[in-house]
C-alpha cells in the first residue's frame, strides 16, 4: 500500500519544534518514523514549476517534461482533461494579487471559495477584450479557465500553488514576449475593479478575484494506468499556509482517523506500506515492513528519523 501526504513535512524553522510534539499529537506515525527505512530527497520547485505534489501527480500519470518547457508545465493538459486535439494546453487561475509596500504575492488558490455564478459574471465581462488579441478562453471549472494563446507564444510558467505567497517579481516575466498577455491581463483588471462580484464577495469576507495566472502549456499524453494509493490531504492547506496549529491538529486527526487502523498489535502496519511525505523542498520515502518470526518478539532498533525531518534532505 502507497500512502502520500502533502504537506507532511513542515518548514525547516519549525522542524525541529514539531518534531517534539509527535509523540503525543501522532504517536501512530512516530512509531513508523522510528521504524521506517526512510529515502530523502530534495526538491527543488523552481526547478520543477509546480509544488511536490503535483510533480508526483504528473509522475504518476506519466508524463514526460518537454523541451524547454518545466514539469509544470503538463498541469495544463491534466487538468483540464477533455478530448486530445493536440494543442498545448493553457490554464488561467482566477487568483487574488495582494500587494504591498515593496511587492506583490499570490494568494493562495485555495483560499478563493469561488462560486459557478461568479465565475461566469467574470468572463461574461471579461470575453470581449479577448476580440483581435490572439487570445481565446472558455471557462473549465468556477476557479479556472483555460487559454488559446497566439501562435509562437510559449513562456515558461509556473503553478499558482508554487507561487503562492512568494514575492512575484521572482516569478512574473517582464520580457518582450510575453507583453501580449500583461497588455490583456491589464486590461481584464481594470474591467473588474470594483466589479459587482468582488462587492459580493467583499460582503462575504473572502478576497476579490484581482488577476489572471497563466500557467500549463504542456501538449496532451497518453496518461499511464494509475497505481492504487491513498491520498491524506488535510496537512496540505495549514502547511501552505504556515499554520502549525492548525497542522497539528489536522495531523491528529489524521494519525487517529486514518493510520492508526492500519497499525498491528504493535503499533507497525500489519502488511508491507510505503508512505510518501511531501514539502516545500524536501521530500521522504519511507518503507515499512512487519517484523515477522524471531524478529517479531524483538524491539525494533529506532530510526534517527530527526536527521532528516529537521534538516534538508
Amino acid at each position: 500500500m502507497l500512502i502520500v501526504i502533502p504537506g507532511a513535512l513542515p518548514d525547516l524553522p519549525v522542524a525541529a519544534e514539531l518534531a517534539k510534539l509527535l509523540p503525543e499529537r501522532a504517536p501512530t506515525l512516530h512509531g513508523w518514523l522510528q521504524a521506517a527505512a526512510a529515502r530523502p530527497q530534495a526538491y527543488d520547485l523552481r526547478a520543477h514549476g509546480c509544488t511536490a505534489f503535483e510533480s508526483w501527480q504528473l509522475e504518476r500519470a506519466g508524463y514526460v517534461p518537454e523541451p524547454g518547457l518545466l514539469q509544470g508545465a503538463g498541469l495544463g493538459p491534466l487538468l483540464a482533461g477533455g478530448p486530445d486535439d493536440g494543442q498545448a494546453v493553457w490554464l488561467a487561475e482566477l487568483v487574488h494579487l495582494a500587494l504591498g509596500t515593496d511587492q506583490a504575492t499570490l494568494l493562495d488558490p485555495g483560499a478563493m471559495d469561488l462560486l459557478a455564478q461568479e465565475t461566469a459574471a467574470l468572463l461574461e465581462t471579461a470575453r470581449p477584450l479577448f476580440e483581435d488579441t490572439g487570445f481565446a478562453v472558455e471557462a473549465l471549472s468556477p476557479e479556472r479557465w483555460r487559454l488559446r494563446l497566439p501562435e509562437g507564444l510559449r513562456p515558461q510558467t509556473a503553478s499558482p500553488m508554487a507561487v503562492a505567497g512568494q514575492r512575484l517579481n521572482e516569478w512574473w516575466r517582464q520580457d518582450a514576449e510575453t507583453r501580449p498577455w500583461r497588455r490583456l491581463l491589464n486590461e481584464i483588471q481594470m474591467a473588474w475593479h470594483n466589479h459587482p462580484v468582488n462587492d459580493d464577495r467583499a460582503a462575504r469576507g473572502l478576497p476579490p478575484v484581482n488577476a489572471l495566472w497563466l500557467y500549463g502549456g504542456g501538449t496532451p499524453w497518453n496518461a499511464a494506468p494509475a497505481g492504487s494509493a491513498q491520498l491524506l490531504t488535510s496537512l496540505d492547506a495549514p502547511q501552505r499556509a504556515g499554520d502549525w496549529a492548525a497542522w497539528l491538529d489536522a495531523l491528529a486527526e489524521l494519525d487517529a482517523q486514518h493510520l492508526r487502523p492500519l497499525a498491528g498489535a504493535k503499533g507497525l502496519p500489519a502488511t508491507p506500506m510505503e508512505l510518501l511525505l511531501l514539502g516545500n523542498d524536501r521530500k521522504v520515502a519511507l518503507d515499512l515492513k512487519p517484523r515477522g518470526g524471531l524478529l517479531g518478539l524483538l524491539p525494533a532498533p529506532k530510526k534517527n528519523w530527526s536527521a532528516w525531518w529537521s534538516h534538508p534532505a
